[in-house]
This record gives C-alpha cells, sequence and structure tokens, in this order.
C-alpha cells in the first residue's frame, strides 16, 4: 500500500512538471542579464594618482586637479574622478574643493561632487567652510550651486540650510531656505 503511493505520488509530480515545462514559453529558460549601462561602463583610458588643470576659453588656467584616480568615458562625455582636490586662485582670494568623487562633463563646463564635499574659501583674511553631501561647481564662471543641506562656518558665524548659489572667489552668496545662523562671539 505505502509502495503504490508513492508510485502515484512520483507520477503525478513527474507529470505536473512535465505539463508546467510544456506550457511554459522558450524565452523563460534562457539566462537574463540585466544590464545597468552606468554601473558596467569600461573607462576608455584611466590614470592614477594624477595631476592636471583645466582651461578656459580665454586661454587662462580656470583650476588644478588632484586626484587618486582619473577615468575617461569617451562616449558619454564624460570624466570620473576618486577624491578630487581642487584648487582655483586669484589677486587675493582662493578656492580649494575635495570630495569622495566628482563628475566632469567639459561641454557644459561642470563639475557635479559628491560624498562629503568640502569647499574652503579665502577672501584675504576671512575664510570659509561649506560642507555639504553634493554640489556643482561651473568652473569657467567660478559659481557653485547646491539645492541640498549645508553648513557654512566662518570666522564668528554658522549658517545652515538648503540650498545655495555662490562665487566664493567674490564673496558672494546666495541662500534659498530654511536658513539658520548662529553666531559665535567667543571662540
Amino acid at each position: 500500500m505505502i509502495k503504490q503511493f508513492f508510485i502515484i505520488s512520483s507520477a503525478i509530480i513527474m507529470i505536473t512538471g512535465f505539463l508546467l515545462v510544456w506550457d511554459s514559453h522558450p524565452e523563460s529558460f534562457l539566462e537574463k542579464k540585466h544590464i545597468n549601462s552606468d554601473k558596467n561602463l569600461i573607462a576608455d583610458s584611466y590614470m592614477r594618482q594624477a595631476k592636471t588643470s583645466i582651461f578656459g576659453t580665454n586661454g587662462q588656467r580656470n583650476l588644478s586637479l588632484v586626484t587618486q584616480k582619473i577615468e575617461l568615458f569617451v562616449e558619454k562625455g564624460s570624466t570620473l574622478f576618486e577624491k578630487p582636490f581642487i584648487t582655483t586662485s586669484s589677486a587675493g582670494s582662493s578656492v580649494q574643493l575635495s570630495a569622495k568623487s566628482a563628475v566632469l562633463d567639459r561641454e557644459t563646463s561642470k563639475i557635479f561632487l559628491s560624498g562629503d564635499v568640502q569647499l574652503r574659501s579665502a577672501l584675504g583674511i576671512e575664510t570659509s567652510t561649506l560642507s555639504t553631501e553634493k554640489l556643482t561647481y561651473l568652473f569657467d564662471l567660478g559659481l557653485v550651486e547646491n539645492e541640498a543641506f549645508f553648513t557654512l562656518k566662518s570666522n564668528n558665524i554658522t549658517l545652515t540650510g538648503n540650498g545655495i548659489t555662490a562665487q566664493p572667489m567674490n564673496g558672494n552668496y546666495q541662500f534659498k531656505k530654511n536658513i539658520q545662523a548662529r553666531y559665535e562671539t567667543f571662540r
């Protein structure tokens, strides 16, 4: 009796499996390959421990860049930097940018920085530090833009908020929303 039960159960399982396979589309047996074009891109060329300069259309050096790794993607028209350190200066003022990563779009003259972005600017004796997670730097104009949360620390004041547009070389800052300021009289 037990032997007949196992034989009948095995037959039912085999017939059910056969019917499932028979009724399935042939494509369901093919291996599915999900290609994420951004994550699987292979760089056309790369450099490690690189130091370079970017020049503007007027021939003046816009910025110097030191990075651990540069990856160039010709088809995308962009360049990826790992842990970049960017400096730019003019008469009496300088700006230093650092982040975990950055993407240069040469056509729009923009650098998109992300991950623990720090902007240090010195205008005469006044220094300030801007901290945020994402920042866009338009290097031809010397303009920085950010829509995310930021903290700006200067000599005696700390500002926090969401969204900023600035030209740190000139000391011009425009704050967008949810701005809070704290003035410290003693340090």
